[in-house]
């Protein structure tokens, strides 16, 4: 028979703090060691800023798109957040068998066994830095894959989430499967008369089927459920949403429940390109100007495939649709109308110069074309 130890034993035992463990690491040291091994390509440099305090500068160690540029002055290199800096932790602890997760304050308070093994990493990474822009206008919505040292490799049309359910930001890969299931419940947009119908029903004894109206992003919906059991190569960025394949019979325009859904051969393709840690930055517009995929030095054009440095320069408005319009209600549609010769941009993102006048017929009273004019 097994004998209880003495009170005062067990009230020493209960008692007694437990150690408060301190982190091997700093996120700043932490951030070091992801660039000394290459899963963060950037060169830190130190200057003395106006204060007389050491500041710390970071930069590319590739020559960048503007629009990754524009994306990594967004946020500070020093925010634990940063989810450039988390793309990298993300990927190392890929590499090395480790659970694919943050720390408790994104780059701060790591487990220990993802310390330890930063600390005793001398291996580089294996893989090429690697980063996803998704651009939702203008129409078509296309998705950007670029990769250091080759320029942009691949770029299709692609969907995002209907509503507003795929929001702007960055976030990198933190999971993927070649093969999934996919559950969850789609918005359909319903008129508020609808709902206040349907309700006014309920309330009066009616007998009406039972259907789940909510509220998704200042719209009323109808939440029709979906499960796809046969989802291929998927790369998940955000919480449930992902970069993957969906049939459809066409793209570029929003369809989806909140993913990025590629045709059958860009997602093919891409899953082959990204990794775990890959950034996924997801823009209303490209953030600032950025150079097309043809332009990239080393960069691959699939033939038959249109980039944006193809498209001619374009103004999108609303114009009225008379064949689906009614004397009750106008039909809208989004319409490209081209930009004069003046406004369009030069091939490298710059704006091209307004014509000028010829010197001989500004005593007449017009001015003909100048040289852009002519060249384009």
């Amino acid at each position: 028979m097994n004998s209880l130890p003495p009170p005062s034993v067990t009230a020493a035992v209960v008692s007694a703090p437990a150690a408060a463990s301190q982190p091997l690491l700093t996120a700043s040291k932490t951030r070091h060691i992801l660039i000394r091994l290459g899963y963060l390509p950037l060169t830190a440099e130190n200057y003395l800023g106006r204060n007389g305090q050491v500041q710390r500068q970071y930069t590319w160690n590739f020559v960048p798109p503007r629009a990754l540029l524009a994306l990594s002055r967004q946020d500070s290199w020093q925010d634990p957040w940063n989810p450039l800096v988390l793309g990298a932790l993300y990927q190392f602890e890929h590499e090395h068998g480790l659970p694919v997760e943050p720390g408790k304050v994104g780059l701060r308070d790591l487990p220990v066994s993802v310390e330890m093994a930063l600390l005793a990493a001398r291996k580089p990474d294996p893989l090429p830095w690697t980063w996803v822009l998704v651009t939702k206008f203008p129409r078509p919505e296309r998705i950007h894959v670029f990769v250091a040292g080759k320029g942009w490799v691949l770029q299709s049309d692609c969907n995002t989430g209907v509503l507003h359910g795929t929001p702007d930001g960055t976030w990198p890969v933190y999971a993927r499967d070649e093969h999934t299931s996919m559950v969850g419940s789609f918005p359909i947009p319903v008129p508020a008369r609808q709902v206040r119908l349907y309700d006014a029903a309920k309330a009066a004894g009616f007998h009406v089927a039972a259907i789940d109206f909510g509220r998704y992003h200042h719209h009323w919906v109808r939440y029709q459920p979906y499960d796809d059991p046969d989802i291929r190569w998927v790369n998940y960025f955000d919480r449930g949403r992902a970069v993957h394949f969906y049939p459809r019979a066409a793209y570029g325009f929003p369809q989806s429940a909140g993913c990025v859904e590629l045709p059958r051969k860009a997602a093919q393709q891409a899953f082959a390109i990204l990794h775990y840690g890959t950034p996924v930055t997801v823009a209303h517009s490209a953030p600032g100007p950025w150079n097309a995929p043809a332009s990239a030095k080393g960069a691959a054009k699939p033939q038959g495939e249109k980039t944006i440095a193809d498209l001619p320069s374009l103004h999108w408005t609303y114009r009225v649709v008379p064949q689906q319009s009614s004397p009750r209600s106008v039909h809208l549609a989004l319409t490209p109308v081209a930009l004069p010769a003046h406004a369009a941009a030069l091939p490298d993102g710059t704006p091209r110069p307004a014509p000028q006048p010829q010197p001989d017929r500004v005593a007449a009273g017009s001015a003909g074309p100048g040289p852009a004019a002519r060249a384009g």
